[in-house]
């Protein structure tokens, strides 16, 4: 029982610990009344759901939903319109421009006599040996091929992301199905200690033994389970998958 007890209060601690963490990401304000253990209690079951994942589709699915990859797009593709505006540069330019004047004739005594009318003109202005378009078209291009550097390094570290959390899912999946064997054989084992125990061909100390090796495979299976949520979890988030259904589903 000593042994045993530096297990369980290091885990009632965990147990603390993760209320916190979930209440402040879910970003509750808990009152300074409560202590160290919340009263939080998780309404759904930690349970192991089939979940099946084409990973070319997933990776595909990535490419297209991630946000941080729809952001890198809309950079490159303001680059793109950066470079057209540059670019106007060296296109000519047509000024048009009108008014109405009058003035007082001149070498004249009479400052009644006056001419008046409208003055109508305009101006071509072209540009043909332009250093500073030219300046801003390359500064422009230099902008854009670093956009499109930016958008295939973050391709290729989702597509990286999305293998690793699939591999890790793959083997939470293969832990979590082994396990539910050994549970099966411990239950087994403590049934027939039991058995024995009872026909008098067995010791206490026999169902003791199968009991902990019982207690210590579900120990292992909920780990197990642990482990294959939050490997779901990650893909989940690494695919660019919905984690929160819509209203009436």
């Amino acid at each position: 029982m000593a042994n045993a007890r530096p297990p369980l209060i290091k885990a009632r601690n965990a147990f603390r610990t993760a209320k916190n963490n979930l209440s402040n990401q879910l970003g509750y304000n808990l009152p300074r009344s409560v202590w160290e253990d919340i009263p939080l209690n998780l309404t759904d079951k930690l349970e192991a759901e089939p979940y099946n994942v084409d990973l070319p589709a997933a990776i595909a699915q990535a490419l297209q939903r991630r946000t941080e990859l729809a952001a890198l797009r809309r950079t490159e593709g303001l680059q793109r319109e950066n470079i057209i505006n540059a670019r106007a540069g060296y296109k000519p330019t047509l000024q048009a421009f009108a008014d109405y004047d009058w003035q007082s004739a001149q070498f004249e005594n009479d400052l009644s006599r006056e001419f008046d009318g409208w003055v109508i003109g305009g101006r071509l202005t072209w540009n043909l040996f332009d250093s500073a378009t030219r300046g801003k078209v390359i500064q422009a291009k230099a902008q854009l091929a670093h956009a499109k550097a930016d958008v295939e390094d973050r391709s290729r570290q989702i597509e990286l992301e999305v293998r690793t959390d699939y591999s890790s899912f793959i083997e939470a999946r293969e832990v979590l199905e082994s396990q539910l064997k050994v549970q099966e054989e411990a239950e087994e084992s403590l049934r027939l200690a039991r058995a024995r125990a009872e026909a008098g061909t067995g010791t206490q100390l026999d169902v003791l033994d199968a009991e902990t090796s019982l207690t210590q495979a579900r120990t292992t299976q909920v780990q197990a389970l642990h482990d294959y949520d939050v490997a779901r979890a990650r893909l989940e988030r690494a695919i660019g998958q919905d984690m929160v259904p819509p209203k009436g589903q």
